[in-house]
């Protein structure tokens, strides 16, 4: 019984992940653009880091299901307790993230990840005070690994704006009921995770 809960919890990830993907690609770009070598400085220097969390679920049409389809995701991500561990960003306190993606989708992956998002980056927490600037994003049209089509967005470069040419990867995991996915298919779903842009 419990194996059979991980089987149905990981393609609402693997979704989420195509999704996450699909934003981060938006706020960074292709993350496929990255030296071989470059993960592990990337991480030691990362220029931003914040907890993510859908402001409303992100929704997909048509549904996500088993099978293969072609879909459009939408959301909008906030972005809070950013952090600058290099220094470089200590005016950036919050942000938030809107998303536009399509891609080809299952429960449990995602491929020829398009779309663009944007973010804007605010100087107090939980976007208050000025805005410090606004960041345009691209997907990683391969996708990466993860729990569903938002991750695909949680993995790409920045092409404009603050920390231009930049790449941003994230995690995010769902915050809502995704064990329909397989059956009468997902329409929507809430995340919360992390983004580092390094």
């Amino acid at each position: 019984m419990h194996r059979g809960t991980r089987t149905e919890y990981r393609p609402a990830r693997v979704l989420l992940a195509a999704v996450v993907t699909l934003l981060a690609t938006v706020v960074t770009g292709p993350a496929a653009t990255a030296a071989p070598d470059a993960a592990p400085s990337a991480r030691a220097a990362a220029t931003l880091r914040c907890s993510l969390r859908t402001a409303s679920p992100v929704t997909f049409s048509p549904a996500v299901s088993g099978t293969p389809r072609n879909v459009t995701a939408r959301g909008t991500v906030n972005l809070n307790g950013c952090t600058s561990p290099d220094g470089r960003r200590k005016s950036i306190r919050s942000g938030r993230l809107t998303v536009r993606g399509s891609g080809r989708a299952t429960c449990s992956r995602v491929s020829g990840v398009r779309g663009s998002a944007t973010v804007t980056w605010y100087s107090g927490a939980g976007r208050t005070g000025r805005v410090v600037g606004r960041s345009a994003v691209t997907p990683a049209a391969a996708g990466v690994s993860g729990y569903t089509p938002l991750d695909s967005f949680l993995s790409g470069r920045i092409t404009s704006g603050p920390m231009a040419g930049r790449h941003i990867t994230g995690r995010a995991a769902p915050t809502t009921n995704v064990s329909s996915c397989y059956g009468r298919g997902l329409r929507s779903v809430g995340l919360r995770g992390t983004v580092t842009v390094s």
